[in-house]
């Protein structure tokens, strides 16, 4: 166990977070006798001893001899109460032995607290157990006030004085038993009778309630001790609960016995009431347990959750996370899944008040996780859980950028325009007189088409809905046969599809990416540039292992932040946006350069339909040239852009190395994930050699991941998008289509007309495709806009002598820019991922405009190399 691991308030961070603390935090060794701090010192930093003994002396500075208080070991810290006040230091801290301390200053401190619910929830109960501790020491002279009451009560009439000692044991009085008791009204004592408003007053909205002004109750009552005995005191209170229980006042019989401390009693009134009240009556009823010690509360589940849903003003969010904290601590071990689930859900609604939406919804994708994996056990349960949790956040950063993403995202407007022209684009072509050669039922296809793209555009209706309801259409239109319709679902392309998303669930769920990235990390020099060469190398190695650029984004970026905070850089600065955007470019946007880089590859050139399809290292030759300038310009612009950036301190080969240690050793699933995984991609390079198509290569890998149990049937039916791939067997049925309607035909005759100017020029029809396709992006995202442009475009490419490939490389390439943030999910994930803090949306735009920059040189300067290779006749 490491040294992290045994620390208090790092207990509920699991293995994989702590391997990201430790990248932020600066070590220091301090040698034997040297004074750490000084009592009176400002408290800006934090510590925590990693090894080592320190001890504390108070008055060490001012005179005389100075007093040991206490000595702290490996795992203990100091200094967090200076910083959670603000106030200087209490007491001198010097070295007993030689030690060695991870120190935090105040903004990592900040962050931490900000960022991980566990440590914030820690330094509010450890602040507010300190602060109640000094209360209770605190001393209150009172002599003179204590005469002065004793003056006026004597002044009273004798039942008026024996009413108020009385009332002195009680939260407040019904007037009933108050004129039942001495025959006197306190509604007439308080309104007749002079001075009795300084002792007594009615009760806020109950109006038969009074209770004593503050102030003097506890003078009353320690009279009252005097005059009457403590057993007497103890019969009114005996006899106030039976006439409670009689009356069946449960609300002030809860407020009487938490005020003595009798609170089992009042937690088994609660217990008894609680099945029969409303809403109104809960929200009465949880307020009074406010001081009740958290160890009752915490060990029942309704009295927790009525506490933090219902507890009101006086249950601030901050007490109901400390009240969480302990309950995980004390009773985790005991909890089943589903008390897990819902406290983590409490937790979300907390986070929610304080108006923290990150954190409120990772405690959702802990509850969600939970959920997933109910079931699992062995060995590698617990770190399958983290690792669940890891892939839950990036899920929900990636869901957050597609929400992000499309320029009438179901907005109002955008439903009302859509309800408008899509009725009209399949009304107009119906009527229509066929043009270009197409038949009446190439101008029915195309108005549904359109009225396809309208709602694609304006996403009103998920993607997946709408391509299906295309389908249905064709088919009760008679525009094609069902075999036509679906023909996309019984191809091979389609097949592929499915194992290479089964292979991102497993790879995902693992924690092989960030293993890798670390690996990478370690291996190259720890200042700035020397990091960011590895983030590079980190995205190149993992490009052909992950095939989904979110994913590989939601790690990269994350990834990048941790080591700007552990080379001291701050938010959006030039070394933070140096790393983020480096990690974004190369982790998320080189997917095209490599068949295995995205799943998008395969189903843009699965439209195609060509002959003799392209394998793997064939994709690799042919985009290499294109990859190497690509990459040669995007880093010449990182440096030119963020050049002369000051680091304030090195990442050190312990701090790369513990991270790695908390990982722990490769598990079982781990291995074969990567093996498969490794196995299938050579595999494919060899597929000249052995012939077998790729869709039969990944088979066997998905067979090798169920058979080993490495893939298990929870993971495929929520780690496989299964709403994409009904949309994509669309996109394959859509192609298909246009080839049996003559609509390839037709339009390829249309646009070698209109565009054949640019037919003679391969360098400038490319280019011409690459501003198309960005022109594309501004209304319809990433992977619809694929789609139409690889089936409107391509059949320029035999009238221009191109091969399809060049076309469908070209078009992946420049269907993904960001120069407007809602332009790309991939830019929208690596800025979400990082929760906007490694780079801003200007300093993004900048890279968006070198990004597309980088594109046009890279396919200008391939055209040789294409025409050399034969890909352009």
């Amino acid at each position: 166990m490491t040294t992290l691991q045994r620390i208090g308030m790092f207990k509920q961070l699991s293995n994989m977070e702590l391997a990201k603390l430790l990248g932020k935090l600066e070590r220091r060794t301090i040698p034997v006798g040297t004074v750490l701090f000084s009592e009176g010192d400002p408290g800006d930093q934090l510590y925590v001893i990693k090894s080592g003994k320190l001890e504390l002396f108070i008055d060490a500075q001012k005179g005389g001899a100075a007093q040991s208080i206490s000595v702290l070991g490996e795992g203990d810290t100091l200094g967090e109460m200076a910083m959670l006040t603000g106030e200087a230091r209490s007491a001198t801290a010097i070295a007993a032995t030689d030690a060695e301390l991870y120190v935090i200053d105040r903004e990592t401190f900040d962050k931490l607290v900000e960022e991980q619910p566990s440590i914030s929830a820690y330094f509010i109960r450890l602040l507010s157990n300190r602060l109640t501790s000094t209360n209770k020491q605190l001393l209150m002279n009172k002599e003179q006030n204590y005469q002065s009451v004793a003056g006026k009560l004597d002044s009273f009439p004798l039942p008026l004085t024996q009413a108020l000692l009385w009332c002195a044991e009680f939260p407040r009085v019904h007037s009933r038993i108050a004129e039942r008791q001495f025959g006197i009204s306190l509604e007439y004592a308080l309104g007749s009778i002079s001075h009795a408003d300084s002792f007594l007053q009615r009760v806020q909205a109950q109006p038969e309630w009074f209770a004593l002004v503050p102030g003097v109750r506890r003078m009353l009552s320690e009279i009252a001790t005097v005059r009457f005995g403590h057993e007497e005191k103890r019969r009114w209170i005996s006899e106030m609960l039976d006439d409670y229980a009689a009356n069946d006042n449960w609300e002030a019989a809860i407020e009487l016995l938490g005020e003595v401390g009798r609170w089992s009693e009042a937690l088994q009134i609660v217990e008894s009431v609680l099945p029969q009240l409303e809403e109104a009556d809960k929200k009465r009823l949880f307020p009074l347990l406010t001081n009740c010690p958290p160890e009752k509360i915490v060990v029942k589940d309704e009295l927790l959750a009525g506490c933090i849903l219902y507890g009101g003003a006086s249950w601030q969010p901050e007490l109901g996370l400390a009240l969480l904290d302990l309950a995980w601590s004390n009773q985790g071990a005991r909890y089943t899944t589903e008390q897990w689930i819902s406290t983590y859900e409490l937790a979300a609604e907390l986070y929610a008040r304080l108006n923290k939406q990150q954190q409120a919804m990772e405690y959702l994708t802990l509850a969600e996780a939970k959920r997933t994996l109910t079931g699992i056990a062995g060995e590698d349960g617990s770190k399958d859980y983290d690792l669940a949790k890891l892939q839950f956040v990036q899920q929900q950063h990636r869901t957050r950028a597609y929400n992000a993403t499309g320029l009438f995202h179901r907005s109002k407007l955008g439903g009302w325009i859509a309800a408008i022209l899509v009725p009209i684009s399949m009304i107009l072509f119906h009527y229509l007189q066929p043009i270009g050669g197409l038949s009446r039922a190439g101008m029915d296809f195309i108005g549904i088409g359109i009225a396809a793209v309208i709602l694609w555009i304006v996403n009103v209706i998920p993607d997946y809905i709408v391509g299906l309801g295309m389908v249905m259409a064709w088919v009760l239109g008679g525009l094609v046969g069902p075999e036509v319709a679906l023909s996309g679902f019984a191809s091979t392309t389609w097949l592929y599809m499915i194992f290479i998303m089964a292979f991102i669930a497993v790879i995902t769920r693992s924690g092989i990416l960030y293993r890798v990235s670390l690996n990478a990390l370690k291996r190259f020099p720890r200042h700035y540039r020397g990091q960011l060469w590895g983030v590079v190398a980190g995205g190149m190695l993992l490009n052909s292992l992950i095939p989904s650029s979110s994913a590989k984004v939601s790690l990269g970026v994350p990834l990048a932040r941790t080591l700007s905070e552990s080379m001291g850089f701050a938010d959006k600065s030039r070394g933070a946006a140096g790393l983020g955007l480096a990690a974004m470019i190369f982790y998320g946007f080189t997917a095209p350069f490599v068949l295995t880089g995205s799943y998008t590859n395969m189903m843009a050139y699965g439209l195609a339909s060509v002959s003799g399809a392209i394998n793997w290292l064939q994709w690799f030759l042919y985009a290499l040239p294109a990859f190497l300038i690509f990459s040669a310009v995007m880093l010449v612009i990182l440096f030119l852009m963020f050049r002369n950036v000051r680091q304030a301190r090195p990442i050190s080969d312990e701090v790369l190395d513990e991270q790695l240690q908390l990982l722990g050793p490769w598990s079982k699933a781990e291995r074969i994930a990567v093996m498969t995984t490794l196995g299938s991609i050579a595999l494919l390079i060899l597929a000249p050699v052995h012939g077998i198509d790729s869709a039969w290569i990944m088979l066997i890998g998905f067979a090798v991941l169920v058979i080993s149990g490495a893939l298990d049937r929870q993971t495929i039916s929520n780690g496989i998008d299964w709403p994409f791939l009904l949309f994509l067997g669309v996109a394959f049925s859509f192609a298909t289509a246009t080839q049996e309607l003559g609509i390839a035909d037709a339009l390829s005759t249309f646009l070698g007309e209109k565009l054949s100017i640019f037919l003679t020029s391969p360098t400038l029809l490319l280019t011409v495709v690459i501003l198309v396709s960005f022109l594309v992006t501004l209304v319809i995202r990433d992977d619809p806009a694929v789609i139409l442009l690889v089936t409107a475009l391509l059949p320029l490419a035999q009238q221009a002598g191109i091969h399809p490939w060049i076309f469908v490389f070209v078009i992946l390439l420049a269907t993904d820019p960001f120069f407007f943030t809602y332009q790309s999910p991939t830019y929208l994930t690596a800025y979400y991922s990082s929760e906007g803090k490694s780079f801003s949306h200007r300093q993004g735009q900048q890279m968006a405009l070198a990004y597309a920059l980088a594109i046009v040189l890279a396919i200008a300067a391939s055209v040789p190399y294409w025409k050399w290779i034969g890909l352009i006749q």
